[in-house]
């Protein structure tokens, strides 16, 4: 039996806070992609999505600030993002956006094969003299899987706090300082609700995959997927 001054209590704040604000910004670069066309509503969707990827790194320390290990941990990620100079820009942009209002893009369009095709790029202003190269849509693109890629390191190093399917595993169980009763428990039963007669000599891997049945669903791997980004298992 676990001590119950040596549990973990998870804080109300939960991963999926975090992958609700990347789906927010996925949703945003997709609509984006589709509205290069149409010039108003591309400065909509491009302001929602400067703003909405900044917000994720903001949601993940308020988030994550609560679990053990991560303040250290995130010192070296944010080091990242500073030496990346398309992760500078598109903060400052984003500054610059909400203070100011204005969007420092030039469109242009031309006809391709009998098609019409558009093309999008940061011009210089005096706020923001020096601007990445290339299609905005892209560095959009870019700035975001820089974004997503910490976020999974997160969620491969902090697992146990942000992967639902963790604890209901041997491992995760002994992080937390649970047991079987106390998964249980979280979830609603009775303690020892599963504690009965199981056939085979794997009664607890039974009794947590009968529990995991009640878990959370996991999210946050549809992203990792969409935008090809492998993060190396823990070992």
């Amino acid at each position: 039996m676990s001590d119950r001054s040596t549990k973990f209590s998870f804080p109300s704040r939960g991963f999926y806070l975090v992958v609700d604000k990347v789906a927010e910004t996925d949703f945003f670069l997709t609509q984006l992609k589709e509205y290069a066309q149409y010039l108003e509503e591309f400065g909509f969707y491009f302001s929602a999505f400067v703003s909405a990827a900044r917000s994720i790194t903001f949601s993940l320390q308020a988030v994550m600030s609560h679990y053990p290990g991560f303040q250290d941990w995130y010192l070296t990620r944010q080091e990242k993002l500073k030496q990346s100079e398309l992760a500078r820009f598109f903060v400052d942009l984003r500054n610059h956006i909400q203070k100011v209002g204005r969007i420092p893009i030039a469109h242009s369009g031309f006809m391709q094969d009998g098609l019409f095709s558009t093309s999008q790029v940061f011009v210089p202003i005096p706020d923001l003299k020096k601007v990445p190269e290339g299609e905005v849509v892209e560095l959009c693109h870019k700035y975001f899987v820089e974004v997503i890629h910490i976020i999974g390191e997160c969620y491969r190093d902090f697992d146990v706090y942000a992967d639902p399917r963790v604890m209901f595993t041997r491992r995760g169980l002994d992080k937390l300082g649970w047991t079987i009763e106390d998964l249980g428990e979280s979830l609603g039963f009775p303690r020892g609700w599963t504690n009965v007669d199981w056939d085979n000599n794997d009664k607890d891997e039974q009794r947590l995959k009968a529990l995991s049945r009640y878990g959370g669903d996991e999210l946050f791997e549809i992203f990792l997927e969409k935008y090809q980004i492998h993060i190396e298992a823990k070992v």
